[in-house]
């Protein structure tokens, strides 16, 4: 491999976009004149520090295996010129780097695309608008759909409020800085949270604290912190995923265009596992042709967004051969940049490759879902006593006969807590859920004991029959590993908004079905271990409140809420039914 120290490195370029404005690009190339495939990384965050101070080791890394690294700031942010609209500025700003970049004398013009989060979500801009010298792309924890994910809506009319906020309460300062106009007290750059897990928890934790202050502001689209970043109105007002607004951005809305191969790769914790699995799925079955449905790879590790292993009593102590940022050569990664930029032979790997928690293994795979899902129905079950895990709340494949709902009051004054998703740098999220299972208004079923081991891979879905005193309320869920010693962790979760779910809001007290998707996990359930689905009606800030009005908080100027009398129905008319993926073990 080349040596460090004889990589040509180029900063601050302005590279032209076609309107004239110019972009901050940093540029890293090996030795001699090439010509060298491309790589192209494009972010919205600082380059020069922070959490993407990293950034400039991948990018000698991958100059050193023979490819020239262009690392470019989205315009509007720090450097670059122009102004930021997160995703549509990316669309056509993708296009021209891809193509300049091809032309360059350096280049061999074939170009592909990395990186994770916002740099990922840069590279499905780029796919929308189909440059002709793209040939490949690997968004790392990202996602296609901007809609559905747990930085913008977690569900139809349900802002994943905790994610979204911070986002745009991270971008002020720079836009502060940009316009030379004072900035809010607090604020702080994207990326200035540290380089360690531990000084990013730290930081998100001060963080929030000074944000819980700005939750209480109505309507939440008018904050005043937030005047400076419009585009945070824009996220507020658009709770449609059909919306205009999200279609312009969804390279989800053009897979049948989307010519080309692609590295997914996520985590069971990542708040864009959704929409990374929903891209390999699409893509891989309904590709445009032969070739690109080939060519789609998903590796999905037990990692959350920064691709950490996630706290369980049980988790490895390290991701093992698929590490999510492993960019070193022969990598899973780098073999599919050989792959499709260099041409060169390359063994041949499963399309799917799996991180089973639990057992703690990796294994390959040849589709998503597993051809092999015994699609399992665990029913609620209770004798009107649900309520929190002493309660007489339980899960069980029979199906229930003659039983009384489970009824608990929602205020929205006194909402569940919740650090946020399942993923984000929280290493008591076990403990959280433990401390909410002691709440009355979150209820509780689950199974005894296994008698053996159970495992769970693939999409998990709750089919909740469920009546409220209100029209519009919230009901969330979520899936727990009960460990022998009481230990809970939790494994996936969802939201639905009662207001939008149907044509016609639910009239009061009236029993409906919700189906609430609560993503996916692999996870092997041990003998001794229970299954668990808690059952409530907030999780917040991690989801928008609902105040139980008709209104969203993001709208209401009134401040007005209502508690809200809910029940859970699980009798013979109304079967509420976890629905596990489940697995069939192999003999041993």
């Amino acid at each position: 491999m080349i040596a460090e120290e004889e990589l040509i490195v180029d900063k601050g370029v302005m590279v032209p976009m076609r309107d004239g404005v110019r972009l901050y690009t940093q540029i890293y190339r090996p030795p001699g004149e090439g010509p060298f495939p491309v790589l192209v990384s494009r972010t919205a965050y600082w380059l020069e520090g922070g959490v993407t101070a990293g950034l400039a080791e991948f990018a000698k890394l991958i100059a050193r295996q023979g490819y020239v690294a262009v690392f470019q700031q989205s315009r509007g942010r720090f450097a670059s010129e122009g102004e930021f609209h997160p995703g549509l500025c990316d669309i056509d700003d993708g296009y021209d780097v891809v193509e300049w970049a091809a032309v360059q004398p350096w280049s061999t013009g074939k170009v592909g695309m990395f990186g994770g989060s916002y740099q990922g979500i840069t590279q499905w801009a780029a796919a929308i608008a189909r440059p002709p010298h793209l040939v490949c792309i690997a968004p790392l924890t990202s996602t296609w759909n901007s809609f559905g994910n747990e930085i913008w809506y977690a569900a139809p009319g349900v802002l994943s409020l905790g994610s979204a906020f911070a986002w745009a309460w991270g971008a002020v300062l720079g836009e502060a800085e940009r316009r030379g106009v004072p900035a809010p007290e607090g604020a702080i750059h994207h990326g200035e949270e540290g380089n360690e897990p531990g000084d990013v928890a730290e930081a998100i934790a001060k963080r929030a604290v000074a944000m819980m202050e700005m939750y209480d502001y109505r309507p939440l689209r008018d904050i005043p912190q937030l005047e400076l970043v419009s585009w945070w109105k824009d996220w507020c007002d658009h709770g449609d995923p059909a919306d205009p607004y999200w279609l312009a951005i969804n390279a989800s809305e053009h897979a049948v265009d989307l010519d080309l191969p692609v590295f997914h790769a996520s985590g069971w914790y990542d708040l864009f596992l959704n929409g990374t699995i929903e891209a390999f799925q699409t893509l891989h079955r309904s590709g445009a042709n032969q070739r690109v449905r080939d060519g789609q790879e998903l590796v999905v590790g037990p990692w959350n967004h920064g691709g950490m292993c996630p706290p369980r009593p049980d988790a490895p102590a390290n991701s093992g051969p698929h590490g999510l940022w492993d960019l070193s050569e022969g990598s899973a990664c780098m073999e599919f940049f050989r792959r499709h930029l260099k041409g060169e032979q390359v063994p041949d790997v499963a399309p799917v490759r799996l991180f089973v928690m639990g057992e703690n293994t990796w294994r390959d795979e040849q589709e998503w879902p597993l051809a092999r899902t015994q699609w399992t129905p665990y029913y609620l079950h209770s004798a009107g006593a649900a309520n929190t895990a002493g309660g007489d709340g339980v899960l069980s494949t029979l199906r229930p006969e003659d039983q009384p709902a489970d009824v608990f009051v929602y205020d929205p004054r006194n909402p569940v807590v919740s650090q946020g998703r399942l993923e984000c740098y929280a290493p008591d999220h076990g403990a959280e859920t433990a401390r909410n299972e002691a709440r009355d208004d979150v209820l509780v079923y689950t199974t005894p004991p296994l008698e053996q081991d159970v495992e769970v891979t693939g999409p998990v879905t709750l089919e909740l029959w469920a009546s409220s005193s209100v029209s519009d309320t919230d009901f969330t869920a979520k899936l727990v590993d009960v460990f022998p010693d009481g230990t809970t962790m939790p494994l996936a979760e969802g939201v639905v908004r009662t207001g939008v779910a149907f044509t016609r809001p639910p009239a009061p007290d009236t029993p409906r079905r919700y189906r609430l998707d609560l993503w996916a996990t692999s996870n092997v359930f041990r003998t001794g271990h229970r299954i668990r689905l808690d059952v409530s009606s907030s999780a917040f800030p991690e989801y928008e409140l609902n105040p139980n009005t008709g209104q969203r908080i993001t709208e209401d100027t009134s401040g007005k809420t209502v508690p809200a009398t809910q029940q859970v129905h699980h009798d013979g008319r109304h079967p509420s039914r976890l629905i596990l993926p489940v697995i069939p073990r192999l003999a041993r």
